[in-house]
């Protein structure tokens, strides 16, 4: 099974100089939790999560209006994938950068969709699934990854707030 298959293609996004306010705003209108942001030529950039937004106002202690997205997209690496890549490299692209959601780009590295953990578990199946024809991903890939992510990661300590 490929990207295109089951990627969005229906997209949010929005200008790496967008604030944080405003990419909220469109995550809560869009019913997502991910905002790409684009160059002028559609090229995706960087992009913002839910979790960024929350992380980013408190740790750089500004309200969401004052930060942008550039501000917490610029020092991460962006992964991205391809339509008619296969539903396995983007479940390892996913596992080996420990991301939730890719961008796909076309044939000219512009923004075409969106695939993520949830659209893969989505499709996820049982091998019977498989047998009767149902285009299906197997349950036992979809585990492997949804372990990995979600796993808690050592660098991360918890503390308590005062």
């Amino acid at each position: 099974m490929k990207v295109n298959e089951i990627m969005v293609t229906e997209v949010a996004s929005c200008s790496p100089q967008s604030s944080l306010q405003d990419i909220a705003m469109l995550m809560w209108n869009n019913d997502c939790g991910a905002i790409p942001l684009i160059d002028d030529e559609e090229h995706p950039v960087g992009i913002v999560t839910d979790r960024d937004i929350a992380m980013g106002a408190a740790m750089q202690h500004k309200p969401l209006w004052d930060l942008r997205g550039e501000d917490i997209a610029n020092h991460r690496e962006l992964h991205c994938c391809t339509p008619d890549d296969s539903i396995q490299k983007a479940l390892q692209l996913m596992e080996a950068h420990e991301v939730r959601r890719l961008p796909v780009v076309n044939q000219y590295n512009q923004l075409c969709g969106m695939v993520s953990m949830g659209d893969i578990v989505s499709f996820t199946g049982g091998e019977s699934a498989k047998k009767s024809g149902d285009k299906k991903i197997s349950s036992k890939e979809t585990i492997e990854l949804l372990r990995h992510i979600s796993a808690h990661h050592p660098s991360h300590k918890a503390t308590a707030i005062p």
